[in-house]
């Protein structure tokens, strides 16, 4: 009867500790966040780049140029306000086999073409040195087979160049001869070129070739071509990008200049650069993302990927100023749609203001073939971090003027085409609200833009006339996607952009700086003037600039892997959220961690080991207005060992320790009946996965153990894999290429592996895998069934981001199953330890491996300091292994015992909670729930 009663009691007991253990921490969950609470879970790329800000990276510099073939000074204005005029290195200029020379000089129409070459020219710098090659609307007769016709045409327009005070650097006899145009055949183009060499005009001006239009003859015209070459040059408008990338590397194994004087995307330059393009000229002009990567090329490329059969790349830049840059582009013709993931390895940045995160993933589009979908697309990123960051931009805004403090709106509230563009005071009017989008990725070329128009008349703010002059009115027009109606926004600071044209460069402004109602705005060169400086309220924010007070009261409490901040709210009723900022240093700089923080409080799970961090909060409101910061708090994660990451999957994929390091998924998941706990997550093995927080393994020693149910084998399937790609991971496969089980880890050199038997199909299987130093063990069922003493990598050598349950690294099948409990701690647990947490604890009183005549008594329930234990279970004189485990599986009591007839144990050391006790010895195993009470 005693036992029956204190069983009633302890269940009833246990039940409502169940409820209130869980009650308590769905509370923390719900009332605090942490670095991870807002993660997502990306889709699998095509393609990834991974890059650290602050690596050395490769310096690969190149000569840059803008094009006159094309005969635009829009397209040179155009091209040298988003280059800047220090890097227009190149102007590419032309002959015009169009008339026959009369005395050796080129006759009026020719001249007349000349002339107003020479006239854009000198709106570039002195510097801006010249290339010359073929302008071919047609090919006069009296050129055909003559090399020496030829030969003098060029040398005129060379001195004629010359004359006007520029240097021409480069000739090139024939322009995508491959194509035709009428020019002539590789013999003719050979005769011209050993003609030129014999002139000694053009001894210091390199001879350029074969200038194909299709990369698939470059080399082709080049081979043939090159004993009379300096220079090695081909476009890429055909033709295969394995052909594209041989000719630089050819052009410049024998010595020569290697050129792409077309650039028709920054694809083509990205790709040119890698293989040893020293030269590139834009065809028709350079808008933002060409001219930042102009820019970007001076400093150090950290980072590259390609899709050769796609025709498309992608690349990171770091430009000497610091600026860290993502850029991606695609085959004008040829492209294929791609996806490529940028990763931040070293630390959490924000893309575009999108963070913090460490992935990114850009989505270039493609076609099926030439003008049949293709959008020549193109975009650049920029990649940021500190403690001021630029909002995301995306919804229905108030533009408000940071000189005036007032509002754009369109004149009268008009909803007619070509009404005027000024500033009015804010009165929440629908002419006052605008809504302002990325631009989509098919609208054109570069797609790195914003595209805005009036949420009462669908009309779009545009550049009155395609004009690029200062002080250009700015109209509103029908929404057509103009260059003149879209805008790139460059951040200043402090929630303020400057709003820049994608046809001028130049940024909308007020006139005069008037801070009037009914004041114009107009559009001006880039200056830094507040009048200048836009920030986009959400429209149901109020337009205000008063600060709110700032967080009070800042404490920080150190978990084993994460630190805990709590303070007090800002007084203010408007605060939209806080900003938590961290540094490594009491003086700064600080690094923005988290913002749009909801709660009060907030758990840092991507500290490292050892590092001291400062903290502060800062409070911001609804109209972008940001607080002074709180108080600052220092504190050192303890490093203790700990379970790190508890995901029960019980309905959801949260953390269920303090460290809080919620996981998020991909795809159709869905919940089934579970083994450890009431549900399990099901991956369907066809889209379905999870991904978790980005500095989760980073520890030096570590256990991950979870209850696996695979419903089919297929090969390199993942029960998990943590990684930065396919040469640094470790990951757990069911099924690998020997059919066995299989543990890898690899740090760029051999894998380290273990192996086991297969599990069964159809059934829960528990699977764990330590490191410890050189030690590395893998278990099944809590059994061990291999292990190492000579493994060298851990996991803090990989420092893995990129971390899944269901997913490879590599492009192999998602898993198909369901997952329960996935733990993972930052030490090396024990063969007994994870045999514990292989166990389904009996929600009985007892169970024993022993007759149902055999009894356990524990006593007192409560128990406080002393539990005194009786048992016939074990009567013999074998020594008991007494063990008490915390509701993690944590080991926090081991003692033996002779005699365990009766016996008592000193538990006062013992943190009062809910706690599971075993003994064990030869002959078998008992297990009991237990509460301590203080």
């Amino acid at each position: 009867m005693k036992n029956l009663y204190l069983t009633a009691v302890i269940l009833v007991f246990l039940f409502f500790h169940y409820l209130s253990t869980n009650a308590q921490q769905a509370n923390l969950i719900e009332e605090s966040e942490s670095t991870s609470t807002n993660l997502i879970a990306h889709p699998v790329p095509d393609r990834s780049l991974f890059f650290n800000p602050f690596d050395a990276g490769v310096s690969m510099p190149i000569i840059w140029g803008l094009d006159l073939a094309w005969l635009s000074e829009s397209n040179i204005r155009r091209g040298v306000a988003f280059m800047g005029e220090h890097k227009v290195d190149l102007v590419r200029s032309s002959f015009t086999p169009t008339a026959p020379l009369i005395d050796g000089e080129l006759q009026a129409e020719e001249m007349s073409i000349l002339n107003e070459r020479l006239r854009i020219i000198d709106l570039l710098p002195s510097t801006t040195q010249v290339v010359l090659n073929c302008d071919h609307p047609s090919v006069d007769p009296w050129f055909n087979g003559n090399a020496e016709r030829w030969a003098q045409l060029i040398d005129v327009t060379t001195r004629l160049h010359q004359e006007h005070g520029r240097t021409v650097v480069t000739v090139s006899p024939f322009n995508e001869p491959d194509y035709g145009w009428g020019q002539g055949s590789v013999t003719d183009f050979y005769n011209i070129a050993g003609l030129l060499r014999e002139n000694p005009r053009f001894e210091n001006i390199r001879i350029s070739g074969g200038n194909t239009l299709n990369a698939d003859q470059a080399l082709v015209w080049y081979n043939q071509l090159k004993d009379r070459l300096d220079e090695g040059n081909t476009h890429q408008l055909a033709g295969s990008f394995n052909n594209y990338a041989l000719f630089f590397e050819t052009v410049r194994a024998n010595g020569h200049h290697a050129t792409n004087d077309e650039l028709h995307n920054v694809m083509e330059a990205m790709v040119g650069v890698e293989y040893g393009m020293q030269t590139g000229i834009w065809w028709g002009t350079a808008e933002y993302a060409r001219g930042e990567f102009v820019k970007a090329s001076d400093g150090e490329r950290l980072s590259y990927a390609e899709h050769r059969p796609n025709w498309t790349a992608a690349s990171v830049y770091r430009s000497p100023e610091g600026k860290i840059q993502a850029f991606g582009g695609t085959s004008e013709r040829q492209a294929v749609t791609t996806s490529y993931r940028f990763v931040s390895k070293e630390m959490d940045v924000f893309f575009d203001g999108h963070g913090p995160q460490r992935e990114y993933t850009m989505v270039l589009p493609g076609g099926t073939g030439y003008q049949q979908g293709q959008t020549n697309a193109e975009r650049v990123v920029n990649i940021t971090w500190g403690d001021d960051i630029q909002p995301v931009i995306d919804g229905q805004y108030v533009i408000v003027n940071r000189n005036s403090r007032r509002v754009m709106e369109v004149a009268g509230g008009s909803s007619n085409p070509g009404s005027n563009l000024r500033q009015g005071t804010f009165v929440n009017a629908g002419y006052q609200q605008w809504n302002v989008t990325p631009a989509d990725s098919r609208i054109g070329g570069d797609f790195s833009y914003f595209t805005i128009t009036g949420v009462h008349s669908g009309l779009a703010p545009d550049v009155l006339n395609w004009s690029l002059e200062d002080g250009a009115n700015i109209i509103v027009w029908n929404d057509v996607k103009g260059g003149n109606q879209q805008w790139y926004l460059e951040y200043a600071e402090d929630g303020w952009f400057y709003i820049r044209s994608r046809h001028s460069a130049k940024c909308l402004e007020i006139a005069n700086s008037s801070t009037a109602n009914g004041a114009s705005i107009v559009q001006g060169a880039k200056n830094g003037r507040a009048n200048q400086q836009w920030r986009f309220i959400p429209v149901d924010a109020p337009v205000e600039f008063n600060a709110p007070e700032a967080p009070q009261n800042l404490t920080a409490i150190a978990n084993s892997t994460s630190v805990r901040l709590e303070w007090s709210p800002s007084a203010d009723a408007d605060v939209a959220g806080y900003t938590i900022l961290r540094s490594d240093s009491e003086t700064g700089p600080y690094n923005t961690i988290a913002r749009n923080v909801t709660t009060t409080s907030f758990v840092d799970n991507s500290v490292d080991v050892g590092i001291q961090y400062y903290y502060v909060v800062r409070a911001k409101d609804l109209s972008l207005n940001r607080s002074e910061n709180s108080n600052q708090v220092v504190a050192i994660a303890n490093w203790d060992n700990d379970l790190v990451a508890q995901l029960l999957f019980d309905g959801n994929t949260f953390d269920n320790t303090a460290n809080l390091n919620h996981s998020a998924t991909f795809g159709s998941v869905s919940y089934v009946e579970g083994n450890a706990t009431n549900e399990a997550i099901r991956l369907n093995g066809s889209n379905a996965f999870i991904q978790l927080p980005y500095t989760v393994a980073n520890h030096p020693e570590i256990t991950i153990a979870t209850w696996v149910h695979p419903n089919r084998n297929a090969m390199w399937q993942r029960i998990f894999d943590f990684g930065n790609g396919e040469d640094e991971y470790m990951f757990l496969t069911t099924e690998s290429n020997t059919r066995e089980l299989r543990f890898a880890i690899k740090n760029h050199g051999e894998e380290q592996r273990l192996n086991a038997p297969m599990l069964p199909l159809g059934g829960w299987s528990h699977v764990a895998i330590t490191i410890s130093g050189s030690e590395a063990r893998l278990y099944v069922n809590g059994e061990l069934v291999d292990e190492s003493d000579n493994f060298s990598i851990s996991p803090m050598d990989i420092k893995p981001v990129l971390n899944y349950i269901g997913r490879s690294q590599f492009p192999d099948p998602l898993f198909g199953g369901a997952i329960n409990d996935f733990r993972i701690y930052n030490y090396a647990l024990s063969d007994f330890e994870v045999s514990s947490i292989s166990e389904i604890v009996p929600n009985s009183f007892t169970e024993f491996e022993q007759n149902k005549n055999q009894t356990i008594d524990v006593w007192p329930i409560p128990a406080n300091d002393l539990l005194f234990i009786r048992s016939n279970a074990f009567d013999k004189s074998n020594i008991t292994s007494v063990k008490l485990y915390n509701i993690s599986g944590q080991v926090v009591l081991n003692k033996l015992i002779l005699n365990i007839n009766e016996a008592q144990i000193d538990v006062s050391i013992v943190p009062p909670g809910i706690y599971i006790l075993k003994l064990e010895n030869d002959e078998g195993f008992a297990i009991q729930k237990i509460i301590l009470e203080r």
